[in-house]
């Protein structure tokens, strides 16, 4: 069995007004739903570790009151967004919200595209690869190909990465557009106070990195004991931005080795996606899944 490399699985649920909380009731928004928003906010509550949760929890994880919770869960039950268990008196996601995200998923050419080929650099590198998208002031994995090494990064689908410290994050802000760019980095600043100077420059040498080099780098700076790098997949109109990414222990991970030896194979894998989409060409899907990658 593999050892975990970071405690990202166990960390402390997020609360109202942490990172990746979506609903921004406080922007003052006219357009803003605010009932359908804190309904969303009770879906988002749940994670990969959660097998039910109750109205107490889901309170202290939203940042609502029991009572409004309570409305909402029983709504969102009788819709079959969550399932209701009597005897624990807790809830699950529902079958309509598995739908949904299964529905998400299978719509992405990009997802269809790279898992073959993460998957072979996983094997030849013995370390995750993972593919991710942003999801408000996070990054959310969607897929992940697992190599063999005894200890590895072990993150998931749902698992979520900070925009402004990881390489994942970090090459996703290289790459989306200035307003966007902008606005997050604007929402992320209250959040790091003092270190925020800190944060800013890594961010700021990460978008040069891409620049010069193709890929951004995190060695340390999302935490301690972790390296990693990613590469952004060009998005076409319409479509959802995603990047890709190879970390594991920095003791197993030298950053020469991971610059030199790995950021290609990850290049490599971006370049043929986007090739591939550019010409829409879905005929190539198969040729491309048994292309050859640099040598990991």
């Amino acid at each position: 069995m593999k050892a975990q490399a970071s405690p990202t699985e166990r960390a402390k649920p997020r609360q109202a007004g942490q990172l990746g909380n979506s609903a921004r009731e406080e922007d003052g928004d006219s357009q803003i739903v605010v009932a359908l928003g804190r309904g969303l906010a009770l879906l988002d509550a749940f994670s990969r570790n959660d097998a039910t949760l109750g109205n107490a929890e889901l309170a202290e994880r939203t940042g609502l009151t029991k009572s409004t919770v309570s409305r909402l869960a029983y709504t969102l039950a009788l819709h079959n967004y969550l399932s209701f268990d009597p005897r624990s008196r807790e809830y699950r996601l529902g079958p309509r919200a598995i739908r949904l995200g299964a529905i998400a998923l299978a719509s992405s050419n990009v997802r269809t595209l790279a898992l073959p080929l993460m998957r072979k650099l996983a094997a030849g590198s013995h370390f995750n690869v993972g593919l991710g998208t942003r999801d408000d002031l996070q990054i959310v994995y969607t897929d992940a190909a697992e190599g063999d090494a005894l200890i590895a990064l072990r993150l998931f689908p749902g698992s979520r990465l900070p925009l402004a410290t990881s390489a994942m994050g970090r090459a996703y802000l290289a790459v989306c557009g200035q307003d966007e760019r902008d606005d997050v980095l604007d929402r992320l600043r209250p959040h790091y106070g003092d270190e925020w100077g800190r944060i800013r420059k890594g961010v700021d040498d990460a978008i040069d990195e891409h620049r010069r080099l193709g890929y951004c780098a995190s060695i340390g700076d999302w935490q301690k004991d972790i390296s990693g790098v990613a590469v952004p997949i060009a998005a076409h109109p319409g479509e959802a931005l995603y990047v890709l990414n190879l970390g594991g222990p920095a003791y197993a991970l030298p950053e020469k080795e991971l610059r030199e030896r790995l950021a290609p194979g990850l290049i490599a894998i971006a370049r043929q996606v986007e090739e591939i989409l550019l010409t829409g060409d879905a005929a190539q899907q198969a040729d491309r899944s048994d292309a050859v990658l640099p040598n990991p």
